[in-house]
């Protein structure tokens, strides 16, 4: 389970056990006309349902012009920040929520706010913080009272799911997604075909829930379909990874946390799942071998869609890193049939670590790009590293050592890969690796926990001393 505390990751909360079909919701109807839009926006967690990571329509900020980047603005607030930025060119807006429950809807020329929305908190048994909103938000347009509406759906520190109008942030419905203390949702929703999937977790496993994906009506917020990773009458295989789906064969696919207390084996804890984005049907599984299996050990994080040509023959594929620091690949058709190739990129977490192994990594559609934690690198000990891999056998391209673990999940834009370590923000050159840009934060708790965004020339990163910065050249 994820928790920024301990062996959980980077970020942690709550406990739920719904049953099926049980839900509350909320509409509300007079709300405003959609903007739309447009190639470079930087709408949801990676980009895109892919969960690419990397922005292909990003032109302002290149190999050429990076060593340029400052400081455009800044925005500091109480609490930590450890979600993705999005953007929104049309609505003129960067999205961003924070630990104290609120959602920020700010001007991307000063990061001043045009609203705000309180979500809520929730102050786990296993820490005396508050936690708000940890998830990023998902910016789409759709129907609302027969309106097309821009949208921002993201969840709230009260286990509530919101749709906010994107240029107002008055609320259009919210739906409770478990009643009992304990859930929490840490999974950045996606939204597809008028629905809207998210997963969920809990707390640190403090305590430990039955995890689940949920299914919503984008345009209602009534709940369409539940589905649960653990046996009834068991905990575990919490969902605190974000959700993936492959928009040619409508399938969803999401990675789960470890095992709980069950009467019987969870063959859907620490292992990777496809579901039918019509119904959350169970398609294929894979469980993580016993014999690489840890303690704690969760995937946390989203898999990456990709493209290997292997032996003459095209795979759709996707891959993700495991806590055990390895990086899993799989033919996204058959996932039940195993890892097509897999290479170990770290050590598993000593003691539990601080959220070791849980970067999600970036396809810029040659190329891989993952991030992990304590290795070895041509017989240096390093404290993380990211790395270019080949997408057909996992093969190294280039390798570099990072001053701490990586946490966040790596992201760019043509020729550019920006990668987090502690402190410190990187952008690396995607074709050597060689470091570009860098920028330190040393605040009193200084840590880049989560990705950064880039769009339309500005790159937005938070930090978990509450600093939000807006880089441009």
């Amino acid at each position: 389970m994820k928790s920024l505390m301990g062996s959980k990751g980077v970020l942690a909360l709550l406990l739920v056990i719904i049953t099926a079909g049980s839900f509350i919701v909320f509409p509300v109807q007079h709300v405003a006309s959609a903007a739309s839009l447009v190639p470079g926006d930087w709408p949801t967690y990676l980009v895109g349902p892919g969960r690419s990571g990397f922005n292909k329509d990003e032109t302002i900020i290149n190999p050429t012009t990076v060593s340029n980047l400052k400081v455009h603005w800044t925005r500091t607030v109480s609490t930590a920040i450890s979600v993705e930025p999005v953007e929104m060119q049309s609505s003129g807006m960067v999205y961003w929520g924070s630990w104290d429950g609120v959602e920020h809807a700010s001007h991307i020329a000063d990061g001043t706010d045009v609203w705000t929305a309180s979500l809520g908190t929730l102050t786990a048994s296993c820490s005396k913080k508050p936690h708000g909103v940890t998830d990023t938000a998902a910016v789409s347009s759709v129907l609302i009272g027969g309106v097309k509406t821009l949208v921002v759906f993201v969840g709230g520190g009260n286990n509530t799911f919101y749709a906010l109008n994107a240029l107002t942030g008055k609320v259009l419905w919210h739906t409770l997604l478990g009643s009992q203390l304990g859930d929490f949702i840490w999974s950045s929703a996606v939204v597809y075909k008028n629905s809207v999937y998210v997963g969920e977790g809990s707390f640190g496993d403090c305590p430990l829930i039955r995890g689940k994906v949920v299914q919503l009506n984008a345009s209602t917020g009534t709940i369409q379909h539940t589905f649960y990773t653990a046996p009834k009458g068991c905990i575990g295989a919490t969902v605190w990874s974000s959700p993936t789906i492959d928009v040619q064969s409508n399938v969803l696919y999401v990675s789960t946390g470890n095992e709980g207390t069950c009467s019987t084996s969870e063959p859907l804890a620490d292992a990777l799942l496809a579901l039918s984005t019509t119904d959350l049907s169970l398609e294929g599984a894979w469980q993580v071998p016993s014999s690489q299996q840890i303690t704690d050990g969760d995937f946390g994080t989203a898999p990456t869609l990709f493209q290997a040509t292997i032996a003459g023959v095209q795979h759709q594929m996707l891959g993700l890193i495991n806590k055990n620091g390895m990086y899993y690949a799989f033919d996204r058709t058959n996932i039940t049939a195993g890892p097509v190739w897999q290479t170990q990129l770290a050590v598993p977490p000593s003691g539990g670590g601080i959220g070791n192994n849980i970067s999600s990594s970036e396809w810029d559609g040659t190329t891989l790009y993952a991030a992990a934690g304590v290795t070895t690198i041509n017989g240096t000990s390093c404290s993380g590293s990211v790395r270019a891999l080949n997408p057909a056998s996992g093969a190294f391209l280039w390798q570099d050592c990072l001053s701490h673990d990586a946490i966040a999940p790596v992201i760019g834009c043509p020729g550019l890969v920006t990668v987090d370590a502690g402190q410190t923000l990187l952008i690396l050159d995607a074709s050597t690796g060689s470091q570009l840009f860098s920028f330190t934060d040393t605040h009193t708790k200084s840590m880049f926990a989560g990705p950064a965004s880039i769009s339309h020339g500005t790159l937005y990163q938070g930090n978990m001393d509450g600093i939000l910065y807006a880089f441009g050249i």
